[in-house]
């Protein structure tokens, strides 16, 4: 069976990727509000919001609203681009597909992550 890797992260994952990807005027406002998000896996989820705005304060606000109301369509939409564009469809795929489709997925997260 096709496996979906999934992100081990930490609060100094998320302190780190703030401070790469963020003016520095506005870190502590971020790590405050990221700080905010209560929801299951909370610094996965924040860095799923953070990979998502993609440099942009209201971009990442509008994130972590949506993460608010259900967490889990920041998580697919970060860590599983291809395989959210390919999910009413992936039953269809081989398992081989299927493997490429994820693999292709954690390679391009594992890419931003360590960027």
């Amino acid at each position: 069976m096709a496996e979906q890797p999934t992100p081990e992260v930490s609060d100094a994952d998320v302190e780190r990727i703030v401070r790469r990807d963020f003016p520095v005027a506005d870190v502590d406002r971020i790590l405050t509000l990221a700080a905010q998000v209560d929801v299951r896996e909370q610094p996965r989820v924040v860095l799923a919001c953070l990979k998502l705005a993609a440099g942009d304060v209201e971009n990442l606000i509008g994130h972590f609203a949506e993460a608010a109301r259900d967490y889990r369509d920041v998580l697919v939409e970060a860590e599983y681009p291809l395989a959210t564009k390919r999910w009413f469809r992936m039953d269809r795929l081989s398992e081989e597909e299927r493997q490429r489709i994820y693999d292709a997925d954690w390679a391009q997260y594992q890419a931003w992550f360590r960027r």
